[in-house]
């Protein structure tokens, strides 16, 4: 049904009775006229005047044009089909893919309603036949798949999602919380099963992203294993394919984790492939998730830190040693004792310049020297890393000077302080910051800490930076950042807006190691994290090239993208960005990148075989060289998709109950049809659609106004009329 309605800023009374006197004073005028004038001549110039006039006078009230349309829209129900290589794991008398099959035949392959699909592994792609998805996707990103289907939602009358899944998603964001957000029911077919079946694995191997050649790195192997008992399994750390170590576990039924702790003594600067991998045992389930790899660039250099602090503290100890650990940095202390003075004497400007880390504890306070926070600023200026922790004792009206290169803005702050606990959320897992074993039990690690102190100081995230941690009271959350991170500009900084994290040390891990219990250090491997990310060099580059992800499964496109800035870091889009790949099975390949605006490039490449690949590339502008970059990643053989090897159950009835779906087995699946028939949601939706023409505002009426009266002057000169 359509309807059209014509509105003014007046009312119709007068505007009419405007145009009637429009036509009056253009018939009077032309009622005597010298020289006298043919009857029809006369009937032409007074109808161009009315219509001139009566036009412009018809603008002068904006009038609006609106159509409203109303229709019907028939529900349709969204498909997101699971194309990851785990959906191919036989075990336990389940065959995946005929489970899958068997899904589809009872659920869409007879539905009696208008459908899109879509299959997923690490992205999302519309598909046209069912019978398109092959399982050859490198991961699962579950999550990705239903943003994508809320947009689709947007556009068409979508009411229900089908997802068919074995539920083990292992890269993204927690697909709860975008399920959560779709506003209609999730059913799901759940493919596999529930038990794990005997198998041993490499669940991660986690260590630093960079380090240096005279410092000993510790490398975190996580290994899992199910149905073993009494037997042994050897373990070995390879550094570019060449065994520097190895490590023998006992297996026991009653244990499925073992955490093991590598020392690791770079032998050669550059890109280094560090594999943990296990000896494959008799009767496992497949030896395809036995190892695990992850890339670490090793540097000569140390790097110097220095730390400004506006009294001693628990904290600056605690900080110094977890810093002393890391044994590629030069840490230099300034910490006031009196008025103005410091136990050492103040950087100079040419000291400053030497440092690539600035760190605040409790910091500046009231007595704090301008002068010395005037040199401070100059350097952060110039785009250096920042890392704040607070104090009671933190002036944050001289703070506020340096606003500009924190997570936040200051609203208002008092010194009453109160214990607080930290309250970390699912989904900032994914910051490498947060990362304590890689695990989800990372979330229950972070939440069960002791509290630490914090003031009566209220911020405001700015719209760059990322709350990592909020406040919680007793049980009570609190919408104030405790942790907060920004990357912006050339520019990252990191603030902690409580202070007494010795209290997580003390309190927390020395507590665990006295009672025997075995547990992760917080502190030092949250500040490790936070000194490896702010010093991380990438963001002072002209030019800097790298591929989306370190390691690509078997058949997956292998993306490139590139950003090249000029000596002041404003972005360049006419250079021209050349890579070259070496490795594997192939001989040595160059990929021109295209510009995407912005400074940014970006190529994709496909049909890289499975092995080891390292990459040179370089940006040249009017064939001069702006800068290069290098790096690796592997294709295939990461095991990423068998390290999950049976049906995540609690996971997909979750997804199911909270959005007021329902979670099947493929014997089972044949209830789909009649449960959504039943569902109150999926039904037809009307849709009115509301659209306005300011016809005032088009060219055409003053056009045609203006038309008018050239036409009536034409027609008067050639009548000579006056």
């Amino acid at each position: 049904m359509h309807s059209y309605s014509l509105g003014v800023a007046a009312s119709w009374f007068f505007i009419i009775a405007l145009v009637l006197s429009a036509i009056a004073f253009a018939a009077w005028s032309y009622f005597r006229t010298v020289p006298p004038i043919s009857p029809a001549r006369r009937i032409t110039l007074t109808i161009l005047r009315s219509l001139a006039v009566s036009l412009l006078l018809f603008a002068l009230f904006e009038p609006v044009l609106t159509f409203v349309s109303t229709t019907s829209d028939a529900p349709e129900a969204g498909i997101l089909l699971d194309n990851s290589q785990s959906m191919t794991i036989d075990a336990g008398g389940h065959n995946r893919r005929e489970e899958f099959r068997e899904a589809l035949q009872k659920t869409i392959k007879v539905a009696p309603f208008a459908w899109i699909a879509a299959k997923f592994d690490d992205r999302t792609s519309a598909i046209s036949s069912l019978d398109s998805v092959n399982f050859t996707g490198g991961s699962t990103d579950m999550g990705k798949s239903l943003e994508w289907l809320r947009k689709e939602s947007g556009e068409k009358n979508i009411r229900a999602a089908l997802m068919i899944t074995d539920g083990a998603f292992n890269t993204g964001n927690n697909p709860i919380y975008a399920a959560e957000e779709l506003g209609f029911p999730v059913y799901i077919v759940g493919i596999g099963d529930s038990t794990e079946p005997k198998d041993i694995s490499v669940q991660s191997l986690i260590t630093n992203e960079f380090g240096s050649l005279d410092a000993e790195l510790p490398v975190n192997v996580s290994v899992k294993s199910i149905g073993y008992d009494g037997e042994e399994a050897k373990v070995i750390l390879a550094d570019n394919g060449t065994p520097i170590s190895e490590q023998t576990i006992k297996l026991r039924s009653s244990q499925q984790s073992y955490p093991l702790v590598f020392a690791y003594k770079p032998a050669a600067e550059g890109i280094r492939k560090l594999t943990a991998s296990i000896v494959p045992l008799h009767n496992e389930l497949t030896a395809k998730n036995n190892s695990a790899s992850a890339y670490i660039r090793i540097s000569k250099q140390k790097r110097s830190i220095f730390l400004f602090a506006g009294a001693p503290s628990p904290d600056i100890t605690f900080f110094h040693a977890a810093v002393t650990e890391e044994k590629n940095t030069n840490l230099q202390l300034f910490v006031q004792k009196q008025g103005a003075e410091f136990y050492a004497p103040p950087p100079t400007s040419q000291q400053l310049a030497e440092a690539e880390l600035i760190v605040f504890i409790g910091f500046p306070i009231a007595s704090t020297s301008q002068a010395v926070l005037n040199e401070i600023k100059k350097e952060l200026d110039h785009g250096k890393p920042f890392l704040f922790i607070a104090s009671q004792q933190t002036d944050y009206s001289k703070l506020k000077q340096f606003e500009a290169f924190l997570p936040f803005t200051i609203l208002s702050s008092r010194q009453q302080e109160y214990l607080a606990f930290v309250d970390v959320k699912q989904q900032s897992l994914g910051n490498v910051l947060m990362k304590i074993n890689g695990t989800e039990a990372d979330n229950d690690i972070w939440n069960q800490l002791p509290p630490i102190y914090r003031t009566e100081t209220f911020v405001k995230m700015k719209p760059e930076a990322e709350m990592l941690a909020s406040v919680k009271v007793n049980s009570m959350p609190i919408a104030e950042p405790m942790i907060c991170a920004r990357d912006f500009q050339q520019s990252k900084s990191v603030a902690i807006l409580g202070y007494g994290l010795y209290r997580w040390k003390l309190m927390g891990f020395a507590a665990d190691q006295a009672k025997g219990r075995a547990m992760p250090d917080v502190f030092s491997t949250f500040i490790g994290n936070a000194l490896r990310w702010l010093q991380a060099d990438e963001n002072r580059k002209q030019v800097r090239i790298k591929t989306t992800k370190k390691f690509y499964g078997a058949n997956e496109v292998v993306e490139f993208t590139a950003e090249v800035y000029d000596r002041s870091l404003s972005p360049i889009d006419n250079a021209e960005v050349r890579i070259a790949i070496i490795g594997g099975k192939q001989q040595k390949r160059e990929v021109l990148l295209q510009s995407y605006s912005n400074g940014r490039y970006a190529a994709q490449v496909e049909g890289i075989s499975e092995g080891d690949y390292s990459f040179n590339g370089a940006a040249f502008l009017n064939k001069a060289l702006l800068g290069a970059e290098n790096g690796r990643f592997s294709v295939g053989g990461d095991g990423l998709e068998y390290q999950n090897t049976r049906m995540n159950v609690e996971l997909l009835r979750t997804i199911a109950a909270r959005t007021g779906g329902k979670f099947y087995t493929p014997e089972t699946a044949g209830e789909f049809l009649n449960d959504l028939k039943h569902n109150p949601l999926f039904v037809e939706q009307v849709i009115t659609r509301r659209s306005e023409l300011a016809l005032w505002n088009m060219p055409w009426m003053l056009g045609a106004s203006l038309l008018c009266f050239a036409l009536e002057w034409f027609l008067r000169k050639r009548a000579g009329m006056v």
